[in-house]
């Protein structure tokens, strides 16, 4: 079995274009149940990367965590880019695969106690702590 840190590591691998091209181009067996809107949670957005968990009607395993995974990555590129320059600042040439790495390992590394907290605030801490605004 793979140590946690490994697999982020592969994971992280995982986050950039290919898995948006293949869940893009792949073949849905069913669509997803019409669902009432509700934040996803920092252990959502973790077992969304991690295990597929984002797309959970997709049948084929690995479509399904390849759509799981665009979906996140998604999800954090749209908080980075409606907190940028108030609750984190990006260095100049930051990759979408780093960006999504460094928050990756954040929510792998948050407490129980938070997991159920709202994973847009945990994304822009992660970013915050990683890529702090400086005056």
């Amino acid at each position: 079995m793979m140590h946690p840190s490994e697999r982020r590591r592969a994971w992280r691998r995982r986050l950039a274009a290919p898995a948006l091209a293949l869940a893009l181009t792949a073949p849905v067996a069913a669509q997803p149940p019409e669902e009432a809107y509700r934040p996803i949670t920092a252990a959502e957005l973790y077992a969304g990367i991690m295990e597929g968990g984002l797309a959970s009607w997709v049948r084929d395993p690995a479509q399904r965590t390849a759509l799981s995974t665009a979906m996140a990555t998604s999800y954090i590129l749209g908080v980075a880019n409606s907190t940028q320059g108030s609750q984190w600042c990006p260095a100049a040439g930051l990759g979408i695969a780093a960006m999504a790495g460094t928050v990756l390992d954040h929510l792998a590394d948050l407490p129980q106690a938070r997991q159920q907290e709202n994973a847009a605030a945990v994304v822009a801490e992660a970013l915050g702590k990683a890529h702090p605004c400086r005056p």
